[in-house]
């Protein structure tokens, strides 16, 4: 038995922080042409949630582009929720957008209606995440606040803490991404959800990133993270797993 989130959130027809974890698979396509045929690779997976990681678009400055495809997304599946997000340079995203042209960008996306869940980092801050959160409660979008460091995997505390500051901010899911040097780092990422799961009642997502990570990938579900990230037609991060090993997998153990 997983500890399953109190506050379970509804996607569609997925519930987030119940008995299964969730399994997302990325969409990270550079130009229109390969992402409308990796699109339907991806939906021919059946994941559960489908994640555009739109920093790999090379067109993500044309919001016209970015909502036809959104809405090509949505119009091949009704039933799969749609995460979107175009990660800052800072925190491993593909391109170098300014601040203000991304919060103009996730303003308009949330506006479209397609997507369900954004995607943006704490440090994006308040001010903005606030424009967001005002905008994607009217349009019942819910809302990720996410930390990454691809460096180091910080103290349990650090994590704990920095979870409790996203839900504190508005974040409906709470996601933190470290890098592990060693094996030690990656028990610090565990047994850190499995502590804020015991204080948060918000879905919490916590992975480990990189090889020596690709562990918490499988596993991290069992100590409280609701979500974790499979290898589509192209990964999206260090350590992601086919989503036929994961779903196996998980499969067994619950």
């Amino acid at each position: 038995m997983r500890l399953q989130a109190p506050n379970p959130i509804k996607l569609r027809s997925k519930l987030l922080g119940g008995e299964k974890p969730l399994i997302c698979v990325p969409l990270a396509s550079v130009d229109e042409v390969s992402i409308l045929t990796e699109i339907d690779e991806v939906i021919n997976m059946k994941p559960d949630v489908i994640e555009w990681r739109a920093d790999y678009f090379e067109s993500i400055l044309d919001v016209s582009k970015v909502k036809n495809i959104l809405e090509i997304i949505r119009s091949k599946n009704e039933s799969i929720p749609i995460i979107f997000t175009c990660r800052s340079h800072d925190e491993g995203g593909y391109r170098n957008i300014d601040d203000e042209t991304r919060l103009k960008l996730f303003t308009d996306v949330v506006d479209t209606g397609f997507i369900d869940v954004m995607d943006v980092e704490l440090a994006f801050g308040n001010e903005r995440i606030e424009k967001i959160k005002s905008l994607a409660i009217q349009k019942d979008v819910k809302l990720i606040l996410s930390y990454h460091s691809f460096t180091d995997t910080p103290s349990e505390n650090f994590i704990v803490e920095k979870i409790k500051e996203q839900i504190k901010n508005g974040a409906d899911i709470s996601k933190i991404a470290v890098m592990p040097k060693d094996q030690g780092d990656v028990l610090k990422l565990l047994n850190a959800t499995y502590r804020a799961r015991k204080e948060i009642s918000n879905p919490i997502i916590g992975i480990s990133m990189g090889p020596i990570g690709s562990i918490t990938r499988l596993t991290a579900f069992v100590f409280g993270s609701d979500m974790t990230f499979a290898a589509g037609v192209n990964a999206s991060a260090p350590g992601q797993l086919p989503i036929e090993v994961m779903r196996k997998y998980i499969d067994t153990i619950i």
